[in-house]
């Protein structure tokens, strides 16, 4: 049996006994996720009982959807039940209020002189809120006569309503379209207009983006753990910046790409259109040399914590709170990062075997690092393939290996991230356990 046939069968009872026992104690994690899914596989595979009667309020983790945080949070919930959101999430996730907040967070840095971590706020594309920015917008426009621009309704996904355009009469001919006259009293739809990346950089030809995740579980402190697996997602056609109505030469959700396949297509597509995070940091590092991968991979961690560290003070935080963000992060040619937008529910349903198996451990780690069983002692910087970036401050580590990471034995603190390296995670979560297990025993000796 494969490594992914084994990770998506369900334990036998045995085995689940054994988990749990060797997971410390004999607790019984109860957990309700009312849809099926991969999180359902993980946590019936680490011995742990669905809760299947809604009425039923013994659960420690409730999978519930985004639509559902309110009710969820305004119910008496024990300090032990944890949902998978923020009640306010969108103040991250919706694109037009996390440019305002990455504006507001940019101003104070500056009035505090903080010149450096006030530039990584300069991470979206230049961003116009319509309507409510429209005479803004068109100012602009005027300046760069010829320009692309591209626009996103603020709060849908998967692509939806996306459209790049050059000229004022198309834009108006798509928001008719999109939003067509209606009530009065009808709430106006917000969207956005960007500044065009005109120059993506380009693997095999097409334009990509990065897929990074992200898990915080906690925003007061904040923090934040960022994972090491994740992927690029290429587009179906080669990049061709005259070739603006075409949107899989511009667009990588797997959504977009799935749509005009046949079916016959559809697999081939799904393979075609990913490459695995270690691969497009060995394809740059070939290419770029060492010192700008990690300074590359350094600067996409600052742009992610600039996006956290802007939305902190609005955040509600919430004790039953946590949150897996999926980042989509796009490069140009010079290897500047640029922050398309945040995902409060990536999706976690694998497109293939080896997207379902990063998936299931990306899932798995998510639940070691909550540790519902009491396992760890809380002051771990790694957990299986997940490196902890922030904890009330930046989390610093020294390469290990300078003449790898390309920088002087004297200079080597970085930020304690390893995106695209190998993820040893069982291995891992193996010594770290008997390292856990070898230090309670020597404690209980030292008692007795």
């Amino acid at each position: 049996m494969s490594r992914n046939e084994e990770t998506a069968s369900p334990l036998s009872a045995e085995k689940k006994i054994s988990r749990r026992r060797q997971n410390g104690d004999d607790k019984v994690i109860k957990f309700r996720c009312d849809f099926p899914s991969t999180q359902v596989k993980v946590m019936l595979a680490r011995g742990w009982i669905q809760v299947v009667d809604p009425n039923d309020q013994s659960w420690h983790l409730w999978w519930c959807e985004t639509n559902d945080v309110r009710q969820v949070l305004d119910s008496k919930l024990a300090s032990h039940q944890k949902i998978p959101h923020f009640r306010n999430h969108y103040e991250l996730t919706r694109k037009n209020y996390l440019y305002r907040n990455l504006k507001r967070y940019k101003k104070s840095l500056l009035k505090s002189k903080k010149i450096d971590e006030a530039e990584l706020c300069d991470c979206m594309p230049l961003t116009f809120e319509l309507p409510n920015d429209y005479r803004l917008f068109a100012e602009e426009y005027h300046k760069q006569p010829g320009a692309t621009w591209i626009v996103k309704p603020a709060g849908r996904s998967q692509g939806k309503g996306i459209f790049l355009f050059r000229k004022l009469k198309d834009l108006s001919e798509w928001r008719t379209k999109e939003f067509p006259p209606q009530l009065e009293t009808t709430p106006v739809e917000t969207f956005i207009v960007q500044k065009y990346v005109e120059n993506p950089y380009l693997l095999a030809g097409r334009k990509f983006d990065l897929r990074i995740y992200a898990l915080v579980t906690s925003f007061d402190p904040l923090k934040v753990w960022l994972a090491r697996e994740g992927f690029a997602r290429l587009s179906g056609e080669l990049f061709d910046l005259e070739n603006i109505d075409d949107s899989r030469v511009h667009l990588t959700n797997m959504a977009i790409q799935l749509k005009i396949q046949g079916d016959e297509n559809r697999e081939q597509t799904k393979k075609g259109c990913k490459w695995a995070l270690i691969k497009v940091r060995e394809y740059l590092t070939a290419r770029h040399g060492v010192v700008a991968v990690e300074t590359l991979l350094q600067r996409i961690a600052g742009v992610i914590m600039a996006s956290l560290l802007a939305v902190q003070p609005v955040i509600m935080q919430g004790k039953n709170s946590f949150e897996l963000y999926g980042y989509d992060i796009l490069l140009d040619e010079d290897l500047t990062p640029w922050l398309l937008e945040v995902n409060a529910s990536p999706s976690l349903t694998g497109t293939d075997a080896e997207d379902y198996r990063l998936k299931f451990d990306l899932l798995d780690d998510t639940l070691n690092v909550l540790d519902f069983e009491g396992c760890f002692c809380g002051r771990e910087t790694r957990i299986g393939g997940f490196d902890l970036l922030w904890n009330d401050g930046p989390v610093w580590t020294t390469c290990p290996n300078p003449s790898v990471c390309g920088e002087p034995r004297n200079d080597s603190r970085k930020l304690n991230i390893f995106l695209g390296a190998r993820n040893d995670r069982l291995g891992q979560l193996s010594q770290l356990r008997d390292h856990l297990a070898e230090r309670r025993n020597r404690a209980q000796s030292g008692r007795g």
